[in-house]
């Protein structure tokens, strides 16, 4: 009797290889989920923006409300000078900033004669709802809209003001609206092209901003104003832009993304944005 035929096969042992490619495959698999999930948060993180909010909008602006239920706030503020109808300045603040974050500047330029518009995004400070790339842009180019309209404002001296992301905002808005010059600060190429960076395939990204396809299209002046130790958006991504755009001029400065390391810094960059505006909007 052939007692072999009997006795079971021992079990085939999985390839080491195998069982690893099937664990990156899921542990990639289940980082694309999740960071698609979460890429609003990631984007807008409004959270953190929101950490301090004042209850109410300063009381030399005026607030006016767009978007769905009007529960989305821009601030406007007029010149304090004579100055009949007004240039206007919209300005589109960084994704971890609000819009009362600006009153600042805004009430410098209306000392020198300019209407200044700051559209505050869905979910962030007073403002109800979700952010989002469409929606913000929908409710930038409505808050224009209204602002232009009004007799004290000059619809058509125009200039917008991106810092940040709201560098990508301004571009994508500039396609709808041509302003007659624009200033960007620390300005990203896109959203989608940081996403390999952290192993995340571009065409997952739901808002990706892409303002280095804006650029090519929008024949105004426009100021780029980089830092050259930015740790967040790379100086390298502001002389890409700068090379894109038809008529643009790259400022450099030291500092880091949120801040220039001295008021001499500071003081250069101020005056050259304001000697931009001068010179297109006046």
């Amino acid at each position: 009797m052939n007692h072999e035929r009997n006795q079971p096969e021992a079990p085939r042992r999985r390839s080491p290889i195998r069982s690893i490619v099937s664990i990156l495959l899921v542990a990639t698999l289940g980082w694309w989920l999740l960071t698609s999930m979460l890429q609003e948060r990631i984007i807008f993180p409004n959270s953190f923006a929101n950490r301090d909010v004042p209850v109410r909008a300063p009381d030399d602006f005026e607030v006016i409300r767009v978007g769905p239920d009007q529960g989305v706030e821009a601030l406007l503020i007029l010149p304090d000078v004579e100055n009949k109808p007004a240039q206007l300045i919209v300005v589109m603040h960084g994704n971890a900033e609000l819009a009362d974050d600006w009153v600042n500047f805004a009430r410098r330029q209306a000392g020198r004669g300019y209407a200044v518009l700051v559209p505050e995004y869905r979910g962030y400070g007073r403002s109800k709802g979700t952010p989002g790339q469409d929606r913000i842009h929908s409710d930038v180019l409505e808050a224009i809209d209204i602002a232009a309209t009004r007799d004290t404002i000059d619809e058509d001296r125009i200039a917008y003001l991106g810092r940040s992301i709201g560098s990508a905002i301004a571009a994508d808005v500039a396609l709808r609206r041509t302003p007659n010059c624009m200033v960007f600060i620390v300005p990203p190429v896109s959203v989608s092209g940081f996403a390999w960076s952290y192993g995340i395939p571009p065409l997952l990204i739901r808002h990706p901003l892409r303002t280095d396809l804006a650029l090519p299209q929008l024949d105004v002046p426009l100021l780029i104003c980089s830092h050259d130790q930015d740790e967040v958006i790379p100086a390298i991504q502001s002389e890409e832009l700068h090379r894109l755009a038809p008529d643009s001029t790259l400022m450099r400065s030291e500092g880091r993304h949120n801040f220039l390391f001295d008021e001499s810094e500071r003081v250069r960059r101020r005056e050259a944005i304001e000697e931009h505006l001068e010179l297109h909007l006046r």
